[in-house]
């Protein structure tokens, strides 16, 4: 992926000039994430870019070889389609498509005399004339500074340093700025920022502090660079905060994914399906319908020219004219997982469909029966991820939260990029009476009640929604680690190319979801060689689970791990560490918050804790 820069002067509307582009490589993924619309990426020679808007990304409609179809995701979204961030391609004739950046920070300094300039979102990276920098015509290289502001509403701007130290100058052309880094000290206290046409001097020292920028009178300006607005439409109030170019958490992006679930025909058989694709047997199947059913002697009829079963026939039929409508529109995501759920707990036979379910009932795994409902062996899936906005300082995914930032300035556009990954899985439904029966015995939820009242605490002093977990989500999402972790020593997969999906309901309990899919997805590829899938399988299944049970009796660090108070981000985790049950970040749905390997095996004075207590672990 080559991503070029606009160079272009400013139009009214938000749009620009015909840019000029300079290659620079990105992967084709990581423009979902980590480096989405807006957000900033180090590039080689000392560059530091940021992915401009959707608004640029095409110049002409997007070709059809890059859209990819999922109505159940596109109907949630509200979107029509969604489109593959464009594969650049060297070749004679191949396509030449570029995703524009825009500069940012703006702030640049010399590395040798520690001269600071400003350029443009659109203009070119900033040289050092100064004699004593560079011989050459062309001026030493100015590299961005490493600090920014941001506000919790997603805006982010140049780091104020004129007003930090209180440059009396009318403007950055009449102003002489420094940046002298790491002089005196390794700390910020050791950055010290000088003004030598209005003498004025102050180190960093304190940038950091929460309220810091708001003590100078610095206010939020609202700015959106990747729409190129180095100056928001709309006030904002939100403070802003100084952070690292960097850091972690100053972009969050907001990912939808999806399982594809195949269509009600997928269980049709070759030879029924291909009676059902001739126009003309379709059409006397469905010419006269009786309240929108399939009439039986129609049926019969057509049955007997293409030589399949008539019940069979009739069945498939009605199944593609119930499915032929606007697709079933999830409200909430625990509705849309429920239609996953459903699905995988259900089994897929069509092996030439993108989902392949194997089912096998849990009184096929001896002990692990009394624990396990069904045990689903994936051996094909397609997970589609959508980037639909993103967020600064705080995680948030709701894309109605003012907080979460559009990918456009144009309301019109009627798509989001996407990414389409395949490959294999394991699904898990735990056996909920189960379940039942160790909460009312073991009095999990008593463990669980300090931890969850401060998580909640907390998600609401950074104004995030409380949640509903109770101790069998955290249960299943530990089982889900602890059998990663396992599967990384079996079957030969890093950890970080393992991912986690979670089906647990947290609202309503008439309807319950006990269960989880571990999977690994490649967009590199058409799927996997079936290594994950065999490890599910009868006899392999009961050994994965016995050594992933037996790892988290103990961990390294134990006892202080398995007697924590809590600990993990935001305290939200009990007995896990990274010596026993946390993975990398990008298999984990939860951030690798919310564990308790307690729940799993118990505790030396607390044995009937655990859900597995009593199995036959050695």
């Amino acid at each position: 992926m080559k991503p070029g820069k606009w160079n272009g002067k400013k139009k009214a509307a938000g749009g620009f000039q015909k840019p000029a582009f300079k290659p620079r490589p990105v992967r084709r993924g990581q423009l979902i994430a980590p480096f989405g619309v807006g957000s900033m990426n180090d590039f080689r020679n000392d560059e530091a870019l940021m992915c401009a808007g959707l608004d640029e990304w095409f110049r002409s409609p997007p070709e059809e070889t890059l859209r990819i179809t999922e109505e159940r995701l596109a109907a949630r979204l509200n979107c029509s389609f969604f489109i593959k961030p464009p594969d650049f391609s060297e070749s004679e004739g191949g396509p030449k498509y570029k995703i524009p950046h825009v500069r940012f920070p703006l702030w640049h300094y010399c590395p040798r005399c520690f001269r600071m300039k400003k350029t443009t979102l659109f203009g070119g990276q900033p040289v050092c004339t100064e004699q004593t920098c560079s011989k050459s015509k062309h001026g030493r290289r100015m590299i961005p500074v490493r600090i920014v502001a941001v506000c919790e509403n997603g805006h982010i701007e140049d780091f104020p340093f004129k007003r930090w130290i209180g440059c009396t100058c009318a403007s950055e052309y009449d102003s002489r700025m420094f940046f002298k880094a790491g002089r005196s000290a390794a700390s910020l206290a050791g950055i010290k920022i000088e003004c030598e046409a209005c003498d004025r001097r102050r180190s960093l020292a304190g940038a950091f502090e929460e309220g810091a920028l708001g003590k100078i009178d610095v206010q939020c300006c609202a700015a959106q660079p990747w729409l190129g607005r180095e100056t928001g439409v709309h006030s904002c109030s939100a403070g802003l905060q100084t952070l690292q170019r960097g850091g972690s958490n100053i972009y969050f992006p907001a990912v939808q994914s999806s399982i594809y679930i195949p269509p009600a025909h997928s269980s049709e058989t070759d030879e029924i399906r291909r009676v059902l694709d001739e126009p003309v047997m379709w059409s006397a199947l469905t010419s006269g319908l009786e309240d929108g059913k399939i009439i039986k002697m129609a049926a019969e009829i057509v049955a007997r020219m293409g030589q399949v079963d008539a019940t069979a026939l009739a069945a498939a039929a009605q199944a593609r004219l119930d499915s032929s409508g606007t697709p079933n529109v999830a409200t909430t995501e625990e509705d849309f997982r429920r239609q996953e759920y459903e699905v995988l707990r259900a089994g897929v036979s069509n092996p030439t469909d993108e989902l392949f379910v194997e089912r096998l009932d849990g009184d096929q795994y001896d002990w692990l029966g009394h624990f396990f409902k069904r045990v689903g062996l994936v051996r094909k899936l397609r997970e589609t991820r959508v980037l639909t906005g993103f967020s600064r300082l705080v995680p948030k995914t709701d894309r109605g939260d003012p907080a979460v930032q559009r990918l456009s300035i144009d309301g019109s556009i009627n798509w989001l990029p996407a990414m389409e990954v395949r490959g294999e899985g394991i699904f898990i439904e735990i056996d909920s009476d189960a379940i039942d029966s160790w909460i009312e015995r073991s009095k999990a939820p008593g463990r669980l009640g300090s931890l969850l009242t401060e998580f909640n605490n907390r998600r609401l002093i950074r104004s995030l929604s409380a949640r509903n977990i109770d101790a069998r989500f955290m249960m299943i999402h530990t089982l889900a680690h602890a059998l990663i972790k396992e599967l990384t020593f079996s079957c030969g997969y890093g950890s970080a190319a393992l991912r986690e999906r979670l089906y647990c309901n947290l609202e309503d309990p008439n309807q319950p979801m006990n269960g989880f899919l571990i999977y690994t997805a490649s967009g590199d590829s058409e799927g996997t060689l079936g290594g994950l899938v065999s490890e599910a399988r009868p006899g392999r299944l009961q050994r994965l689970v016995e050594d992933a049970l037996r790892r988290s009796q103990w961990c390294s660090n134990d006892p202080i791990c398995m007697e924590s108070p809590g600990d993990g981000a935001m305290t939200s985790n009990l007995a896990a560490c990274h010596g026993c049950v946390l993975l990398p970040e990008t298999s984990c749905e939860e951030g690798n918050r919310l564990l308790d390997r307690g729940l799993l095996v118990g505790q030396v004075r607390r044995p009937d804790l655990g859900f597995f207590h009593g199995a036959p672990i050695t």
